[in-house]
């Protein structure tokens, strides 16, 4: 579970992710693609406006994170969407990796450690929750 002084530092950043949310999610992108080149790939068919829609996503994920069934339609079309372009567990740190240090270069000095950590915190739960869903579809399509 993400503890109540993680959710009140994630609420607390939502101004500023509606603000610079398309720049960081521009820049995670820039960082995941130079760091690691074997999940370009995987982007191949995305959609021109991704990493908008990444920051949708996050947006919405820091507005109902008390609430997480608010999100269960959108999180199962995501974990469904990750199985049919063959999302792995293992990706999910250098996504994590990416938006944390963009999440860093972008907003510079209110990305205090503490909201840092809280940014980890949440991300690494949705993951979880992603990776526990998409490994379930994956057991449903081979029975």
């Amino acid at each position: 579970m993400i503890t109540e002084m993680t959710k009140g530092l994630i609420k607390a950043t939502l101004f500023v992710l509606k603000q610079q949310g398309d720049a960081i999610t521009t820049r995670m992108y820039e960082l995941l693609f130079e760091k690691y080149s074997q999940v370009k790939p995987l982007f191949a068919n995305a959609p021109d406006n991704q990493s908008k829609i990444l920051t949708q996503s996050i947006i919405a994920y820091s507005e109902h994170i008390d609430d997480l069934s608010a999100l269960s339609s959108a999180l199962e079309q995501i974990a469904r969407k990750h199985v049919a372009v063959g999302i792995q567990p293992e990706y999910y740190p250098l996504v994590g990796e990416s938006l944390l240090q963009a999440f860093r270069e972008i907003l510079d000095e209110s990305m205090t450690d503490e909201i840092i950590s809280a940014w980890q915190e949440a991300y690494f739960f949705l993951a979880e929750q992603l990776i526990q869903r998409e490994q379930e579809l994956i057991a449903q399509q081979q029975t």
